[in-house]
């Protein structure tokens, strides 16, 4: 997905395959919750990666970190 159509709101689904998280810093609750095709909703971008990694809220409550390029439009 292009990094300027991302914004808090937009429904999502995941890749079917995930990029590595060496390198992200967040809590590791957060990249347990990443999953392949995944729905769920943008609820703002994490601090400190230069706007290229988004907090996705999953239906199932769970909120996991994603690279903007993990994931589309659903």
């Amino acid at each position: 997905m292009r990094l300027e159509k991302v914004k808090e709101g937009l429904k999502v689904r995941t890749h079917g395959s995930l990029e590595s998280t060496m390198g992200l810093l967040v809590a590791r609750k957060h990249l347990d919750a990443r999953q392949p095709n995944k729905e769920g909703e943008v609820k703002g971008w994490v601090p400190g990666h230069g706007g290229d990694v988004w907090w996705v809220a999953h239906n199932d409550e769970t909120v996991g970190a994603y690279s903007f390029e993990e994931f589309e439009p659903v």
